[in-house]
């Protein structure tokens, strides 16, 4: 069993997590977490990563993406300040 003494960071109370606790929930630093209280108990759970739209195209450049999905949708031809020189 692990002990950890609360103190404060800034204006706030924090807890610094024993490396064996933190080692044991996977816990790496400038992780999200969620934490729910009731009177008597702390429950801290891991939030999945924030998703960010750079995120979600990482690995390929923005012309195989298009390759990927030029067929996804016809928006008809570009007409005007929309279009799309490539």
């Amino acid at each position: 069993m692990s002990h950890a003494l609360i103190g404060r960071w800034g204006k706030n109370l924090a807890i610094r997590f024993p490396s064996d606790i933190a080692k044991a929930a996977g816990f790496s630093e400038g992780e999200r977490v969620e934490i729910v209280s009731s009177q008597d108990a702390v429950l801290i759970r891991k939030l999945p990563p924030k998703l960010t739209a750079e995120s979600l195209f990482v690995g390929k450049p923005p012309e195989e993406w298009r390759a990927l999905y030029h067929l996804a949708y016809d928006w008809g031809p570009d007409r005007g300040r929309e279009r799309v020189e490539e």
